[in-house]
């Protein structure tokens, strides 16, 4: 078979072949191309050439072979360190880099864009490896960071930023938002609680295991005795954990309403006190299981909430910083946007996303506006257009003059409006916690008559009283309507609506299907997409979302309809309570997944 000529090669395949680094369509005649085992693979553009050498001469071809994604396609032209020395000044260093003075050492997270899969993180961290003065770097590939030790006599951060962007990885540093940083320590002491209460579990557990039947009572051994005191020293480091429900049930006390956690504080300072009663004097039941059973529930519930708390997702998205023009001669220079101001002139390449609004001066190109608008194509833009933060451009180069920077954006303004009112404060006005309180009254008060009923049985009352308690608490029901709401907020949101406070999504469930008698009965709906078909899809789901709370708080009081019977009368012990709160709340949980994944302009019904 005749060989062809590198050259041929490359003009016959790039017609009829897809880009070998980012898997873009290759125009006609295209002359890049990069050489991989003695088999000439076509590239699309300049930008995907100048990486593929760079990965191949590094000596890391091995990439192509481990990925499983394909990367976005790289910045049209070469960036060298220069670019980047913005970075290198010590006053903007001292926001994220922290200096270990004692070795001579730095180190930084850096927020790192384009990483699809594990064979990205191994080739950035071998491409960093190799360089002298690095000490240490790892990609998570969970958040797409980067936290890289270096020293900084031997390694600029600017050459380091540089030698990311040259192999496809656009790098910035990370700085969480306060409020970002305040859900993470959350979350983080409540994983460290939730830890506890459920080793502490597994131990009550094992030693209920070895204790005889009948417990110390029966036996008087010394082992049994050491084994019941083992049990309330862990069950002691439970209750500790439990502290923020305490807390909860106090401060709704004080407001003068009884919210959810009341009773479920009530039934574990009663179980605690017992317990203690019971080791003491040797007499009746330790309820340490129950209790270490119970609290690990909670956590879990608050643990998976934190997890899933309403996050400002689209402002994780944006860029810190920008390409300035500076001069008459235009040269680029890398900036925080915090340097930015109105009239500048920003330079935004392909692949990158727009970190302000503006008016493009040059260039046209298409942006990805699907965070924005719901949109699933490209919208072409053109000089004279107005453009906004957060749109990813595809094709080429655009020169944009600054507009609005910052919180002055419009998606940074719609941010703030939706951050203030979906808070959980609101969700729960919107719920109406009258109807906590008053389930709350009704079952404190058929749970004292069931307690007067098993007077003549203590270990019975208690048994029961604590098994209502639980059972009859409005876990769920407090989670039917919040969590509608939110998962109704985010189908809207993933089609370009925005609804900036949760009343109005109620409100949308009875409002017109035109445009104009929409708009002016739910002033808070924001719809970002141009398209007016779609405002009947919105009315739409926000009656999908009022079914399904309705649903939810169907199945919640259910539940314990048919739980509160059997605890009334002994049938139901209270470890079987704690299982029977969970599965109330998981199938209010199952059937807003349910929702959350539907795709409601597939199939309609009469709602």
């Amino acid at each position: 078979m005749a060989i062809q000529s590198a050259d041929s090669k490359v003009m016959t395949m790039s017609a009829a072949s897809a880009c070998y680094h980012c898997g873009n369509p290759v125009p006609a005649n295209a002359p890049w191309h990069i050489t991989l085992d003695e088999t000439v693979r076509p590239l699309c553009c300049p930008g995907c050439e100048a990486v593929a050498h760079a990965i191949v001469e590094g000596g890391l071809e091995s990439y192509y072979y481990q990925r499983t994604k394909l990367p976005d396609r790289p910045a049209s032209e070469a960036l060298d360190s220069d670019l980047w020395a913005h970075f290198d000044r010590p006053d903007l260093q001292s926001t994220f880099v922290s200096h270990e003075g004692d070795i001579g050492q730095a180190s930084a997270t850096l927020a790192v864009e384009g990483i699809t899969c594990n064979a990205c993180a191994w080739l950035i961290e071998h491409r960093l490896n190799a360089l002298d003065g690095i000490v240490s770097s790892a990609v998570n590939l969970t958040h797409h960071r980067l936290v890289v030790s270096w020293q900084p006599d031997q390694l600029k951060l600017s050459r380091l930023m540089a030698e990311l962007a040259a192999i496809g990885y656009n790098s910035l540093p990370f700085t969480p938002a306060p409020d970002q940083t305040r859900l993470q320590n959350k979350k983080r002491l409540t994983a460290r609680r939730l830890t506890v209460a459920a080793t502490s579990l597994g131990c009550i557990g094992l030693l209920n295991f070895y204790r005889p039947m009948g417990g110390a009572e029966a036996s008087g051994d010394r082992a049994d005795i050491l084994l019941a005191w083992l049990s309330l020293a862990l069950v002691t480091t439970v209750m500790f954990t439990a502290k923020p429900f305490f807390h909860q049930a106090l401060d709704d006390l004080k407001r003068g309403r009884f919210g959810p956690m009341l009773p479920a504080g009530i039934a574990l300072l009663a179980a605690y006190l017992t317990s203690i009663y019971s080791v003491f004097l040797h007499v009746g039941e330790s309820y340490a299981g129950f209790i270490a059973l119970l609290t690990t529930f909670l956590l879990l519930g608050r643990y998976v909430k934190l997890r899933h708390a309403l996050k400002e997702t689209l402002h994780a998205r944006l860029p810190v910083s920008a390409t300035r023009l500076e001069g008459d001669t235009r040269s680029e220079r890398m900036l925080p946007l915090s340097e930015l101001m109105v009239g500048d002139l920003i330079v935004v390449k392909a692949g990158q996303r727009l970190p302000v609004d503006g008016t493009i001066v040059q260039g046209e190109s298409s942006l990805n506006e699907v965070s924005l608008t719901g949109e699933p194509l490209p919208v072409t833009r053109k000089v004279g257009d107005h453009v906004l933060c957060g749109c990813q451009n595809l094709e080429n180069p655009l020169t944009i003059k600054v507009m609005q920077i910052g919180p002055h954006t419009r998606i940074a303004r719609i941010n703030a409006q939706v951050k203030a009112a979906w808070c959980e404060q609101l969700l729960a006005e919107v719920d109406s916690r009258k109807i906590h309180g008053w389930v709350v009254c009704v079952l404190l008060a058929t749970a004292a008559m069931a307690a007067i009923g098993w007077r003549f049985g203590p270990t019975q009352t208690l048994d029961g009283t604590l098994a209502m308690l639980v059972v009859g608490s409005p876990f769920a029901l407090a989670l039917a309507a919040p969590a509608g709401l939110l998962a109704g907020y985010q189908q809207l949101r993933r089609r370009g609506v925005v609804v900036t406070h949760p009343g109005a999504l109620i409100s949308l469930a009875q409002a017109p299907h035109t445009k104009s008698a929409l708009m002016a009965s739910c002033p808070e709906v924001i719809v970002l997409s141009p398209r007016s078909s779609r405002y009947e899809d919105i009315c739409y789901i926000a009656r999908l979302a009022r079914r399904y709370i309705r649903q939810n708080r169907c199945v919640a009081l259910g539940v314990s309809l048919i739980l509160l019977p059997l605890a009334a009368l002994g049938y139901l012990p209270p470890w079987g309570a704690v299982m029977g709160a969970a599965l109330s709340t998981l199938a209010v949980i199952g059937n807003t997944q349910r929702f959350s994944r539907l795709f409601p302009f597939q199939a309609r019904g009469n709602l």
